[in-house]
């Protein structure tokens, strides 16, 4: 066996390290065919998409784009430029596959590696390691003008915004709502079925399953992690409410810093190219040295994504996340190569 791998010993290393892509839930979306030393397919496994919450297929679409685009990243500096041709028109995915109840392999891309001179890739493979959420407590540290500026730039470089805002009672306001969504989230049926499914409680299940929401890197006890699943009607009683949402916000810490990236994304087309642009957005941050935190009900719940949008004066908000410096957080596992290879 080990033999017959020799021959697609490149793409195996660029996958070990493509595989650290991030994806929302950490539910990895990806599986690859390895057909010859230089061709793939990639697929979409159907049992690892998220249809109550992610409502527009977007951020499926977006993590497919990431995916493709660190392993472009990747090829760069040995040589090798990835060309990849669609299965299907991104809004095929969008309406026919992530709305339907579908659990087998739906192909999307085929991968192509054509020789050429190595290329610069901005982001070393150090960096796809070292990127990682961070939910644990952030620093005091502001965020330098170079820093912020260069990330400014390098949205518009793709067409999209990025903001910052760093007043205090306005960070306050945003996570209050962020709060608020969440707990009328967790208490929708069809969202919390869903998400509670990623849940993983132990460390023996964390890392029989190697992806999900591992307790370890949600910066709250196990404890709390499962009542949260298990009885989320606690978060809608006056009482037990307020004692919540007080845990819950010491919970998220410090957070100097919200960040805001605004522009095409709710189209299936957009959210996958927006996705090679999001995957280089959070290398840079790790470059930065900087950590983020997306929170993303202020975007997937109707109500709070309304809110954002009027308050803040930003049209096309698809990511609100705290952004700053941080201890290194824990970081979430991976499935191994062999479980995203198909036979």
């Amino acid at each position: 066996m080990a033999a017959s791998m020799e021959r697609f010993s490149l793409w195996l290393t660029l996958l070990e390290t493509a595989m650290q892509t991030p994806s929302p839930h950490n539910v990895q979306p990806w599986r690859i065919r390895l057909v010859s030393e230089r061709e793939a397919e990639l697929y979409i496994d159907g049992n690892r998409t998220l249809p109550k919450e992610d409502v527009t297929g977007s951020f499926i679409l977006s993590a497919m784009g990431m995916f493709i685009e660190a392993i472009a990243l990747l090829a760069a500096p040995r040589g090798f430029k990835l060309e990849y041709e669609l299965s299907h028109p991104p809004q095929w995915y969008a309406e026919t596959i992530l709305h339907d109840i579908r659990t087998d392999l739906l192909p999307f891309a085929r991968l192509q590696l054509s020789s050429g001179s190595p290329r610069e890739n901005p982001y070393p493979e150090s960096l796809f390691i070292k990127r990682r959420t961070s939910r644990i407590n952030f620093l005091p540290t502001p965020i330098g003008e170079t820093a912020s500026t260069t990330l400014a730039e390098l949205a518009t470089r793709w067409g999209q915004q990025y903001k910052q805002i760093v007043d205090p009672e306005e960070i306050e306001n945003i996570l209050a709502h962020n709060i608020d969504a969440l707990f009328q989230d967790l208490n929708t049926l069809a969202y919390h079925d869903e998400i509670v499914s990623w849940f993983r409680f132990t460390d023996r299940a964390a890392k029989r399953h190697r992806d999900g929401l591992d307790w370890r890197c949600m910066n709250t006890s196990r404890t709390a992690f499962w009542l949260a699943a298990r009885i989320p009607r606690l978060m809608l009683f006056p009482v037990t409410r307020s004692l919540l949402r007080r845990q819950y916000r010491r919970q998220l810490g410090l957070v100097p810093t919200i960040g805001i990236l605004a522009g095409e994304f709710f189209r299936a087309a957009s959210a996958f190219e927006t996705g090679r642009f999001l995957i280089r957005f959070w290398l840079e941050t790790a470059k930065l040295g900087l950590f983020i935190h997306p929170y993303g009900n202020l975007v997937t719940n109707p109500a709070a994504a309304k809110w954002m949008a009027e308050t803040t004066n930003i049209k096309d908000i698809w990511l609100v996340f705290k952004i700053g410096y941080s201890e290194v957080p824990p970081k979430s596992y991976r499935r191994s190569l062999a479980e995203v290879l198909v036979s």
